[in-house]
């Protein structure tokens, strides 16, 4: 991966995570209580607006990190992390019930969606730390895995 494309995913990354992570905070443990009962938090539609501008930079950089680094680690059989194919085993789900969530209109749905964009996500960013920290471990301790052989 280039410079550029891995410091796009950290932003993406950080940037939906901390939105992902403030929204379902406001949504389920941040209510107010109103004038006439307890209210969604003021911040929630902010929150819930910022992680949705934020999912499509994420949603970028996966996909050159699934071209340029998952895929060229794959083809010539690289030593692999568990971490990296977690990663992008849940990237599906993660992407797939984000989307499915915006447009279910019942109620039921939006709940079973809401679940499994929840928990593919936790798992999502606890392997991206994960990964990165088994990364920089290798770093510190002065291993280092040769670079895949990228032949076309």
């Amino acid at each position: 991966m280039t410079a550029l494309e891995r410091w796009s995913l950290h932003l993406g990354a950080f940037l939906t995570a901390l939105s992902g992570v403030a929204y379902g905070w406001l949504r389920y443990f941040g209510r107010a209580a109103g004038e006439f009962g307890l209210e969604p938090h003021p911040l929630q539609a902010l929150a819930q607006h910022l992680h949705v501008l934020a999912a499509p930079v994420l949603l970028f950089a996966l996909g050159m990190a699934v071209r340029g680094h998952l895929a060229a680690k794959l083809r010539v059989g690289a030593e692999r992390r568990n971490t990296g194919l977690g990663m992008g085993l849940l990237i599906l789900p993660m992407v797939a019930s984000g989307y499915l969530l915006q447009v279910a209109v019942a109620p039921g749905w939006r709940l079973a969606w809401a679940w499994v964009h929840g928990s593919a996500s936790l798992l999502f960013l606890l392997t991206y730390l994960g990964h990165g920290l088994s990364a920089w471990a290798e770093g510190a301790a002065g291993l280092s895995r040769p670079a895949p052989r990228l032949t076309d």
